[in-house]
C-alpha cells in the first residue's frame, strides 16, 4: 500500500490506538475526553470494497464488528455507521438495521466519493434514514477531487490534504446548499470536520452573489444567505486556530461547533490539546466555552446534557 512507502504515515498507523481501545481510552483520559465519536474516513468504503464480495454484507459486517468492539468501552465511544452510497436498495437496507445495534449513534459519511458529492441525488435515501432515525450525519473530507489534483498541482502533503480538505469541505457545503439539500432536510443533523474548511469566509461572497442575483448579474442562487444554512449544521474544530474560531463565533455564533481532536491519526500535541489551547485564548465566556466542550456535541447526538 502506497501508506507503507511514506515514513510519516508507517508512524501514524503504527499507533495502537487503532486497534486496541485500551490504548486510545488513555489518550482520551489524559486529554479529559469522556466520549469518544468515532468516523468512517475515505479509506474505508474503498477498504471494504477491496475485500470482495457484496459490499453490503462487508458494511454490514464492519458495523455489527464496530458495535460489538465498543460494548467494552462503558460506553466512552460512538460509531458512525458506514455504508456504500452507491450499493443500492440492499446497503440502505443495511444501513437501517445497522442504526439499531449498540453504541451505533448515526452515519458517517465523506464529503465526495471521488468527484460525486453529497449534493447528488443518490445520496438523499441515506439522508432519509437520518431524519426517520433522527441521527447525525458527520462528513469527513474525502479528498481532493481526482481531476484537480494533478490539473491543479497539488503534489505536497498540504496542497492536497491540508488545502485539499478545505477545499472539498467547502465546496460540498456549498453545492449541498445550493442544491436544497439542507432545505429539504432541515432536521438532519449534519457535521462537517475541520470547521468546514473554506467555507466560513465565503459568507460574504455569498451574500454579494445574492446581490448581484437581485440586478440580474448571476445565475441562480438560493434565497438563504450562507451564514444561514451554517448556523444550522455543526461544525469540528480540527486544525483550526483561535482566529478562525472567532470568526465562526462572529458569522453564525457558537453554537455550531463541537471540538475535534483527530486522534489516532494526529497526536494529542497537535489535536486536542491544540484546540483546547486556542478556544481558551479566546477567553469566551463559561456557558459558551461549556456548550463547545460538551453540549454541542450531545446535541449533536441527540443526547440531552447530564
Amino acid at each position: 500500500m502506497t501508506r507503507l512507502n511514506n515514513p510519516h504515515l508507517t508512524q501514524v498507523y503504527s499507533r495502537p490506538a487503532w486497534h486496541d481501545l485500551g490504548a486510545l481510552t488513555e489518550v482520551m483520559d489524559s486529554t479529559e475526553v469522556d466520549l469518544g465519536l468515532v468516523i468512517p474516513s475515505s479509506s474505508t468504503i474503498p477498504a471494504l470494497r477491496a475485500a470482495g464480495g457484496a459490499i453490503h454484507e462487508a458494511t454490514e459486517a464492519h458495523n455489527r464488528s464496530m458495535s460489538r468492539d465498543l460494548e467494552a468501552a462503558s460506553g466512552r465511544f460512538v460509531a458512525m455507521a458506514v455504508v456504500d452510497p452507491f450499493g443500492g436498495r440492499e446497503d440502505v437496507a443495511q444501513l437501517a438495521r445497522s442504526l439499531k445495534l449498540p453504541n451505533i449513534g448515526g452515519i458517517g459519511l465523506t464529503t465526495n466519493y471521488g468527484e460525486i458529492t453529497l449534493d447528488d441525488k443518490r445520496f438523499e435515501p441515506i439522508f432519509e434514514l437520518a431524519r426517520e432515525y433522527d441521527v447525525p450525519v458527520t462528513v469527513h473530507p474525502g479528498g481532493i477531487w481526482p481531476g484537480a489534483r494533478q490539473q491543479l498541482g497539488l503534489d505536497t502533503a498540504f496542497l492536497s490534504s491540508g488545502l485539499g480538505f478545505f477545499l472539498v469541505d467547502g465546496l460540498c457545503i456549498f453545492k449541498m446548499a445550493g442544491g436544497g439539500v439542507f432545505d429539504r432536510f432541515p432536521s438532519v443533523r449534519f457535521m462537517f470536520c475541520q470547521l468546514g474548511g473554506v467555507a466560513p469566509i465565503c459568507c460574504g461572497r455569498w451574500s454579494f452573489h445574492d446581490v448581484a442575483q437581485a440586478h440580474g448579474a448571476a445565475d441562480h442562487v438560493p434565497a438563504r444567505s450562507l451564514a444561514d444554512y451554517l448556523s444550522h449544521v455543526w461544525l469540528d474544530t480540527h486544525t483550526q486556530d483561535r482566529h478562525a474560531l472567532a470568526l465562526v463565533m462572529a458569522e453564525f455564533g457558537a453554537h455550531t461547533i463541537v471540538i475535534g481532536g483527530d486522534y489516532p491519526f494526529t497526536v494529542p500535541s497537535l489535536g486536542m490539546d491544540y484546540t483546547l489551547a486556542e478556544l481558551a485564548a479566546l477567553s469566551p465566556d463559561a456557558e459558551t466555552r461549556h456548550n463547545i466542550e460538551c453540549n454541542n456535541a450531545l446535541a449533536l447526538l441527540g443526547r440531552r446534557p447530564d
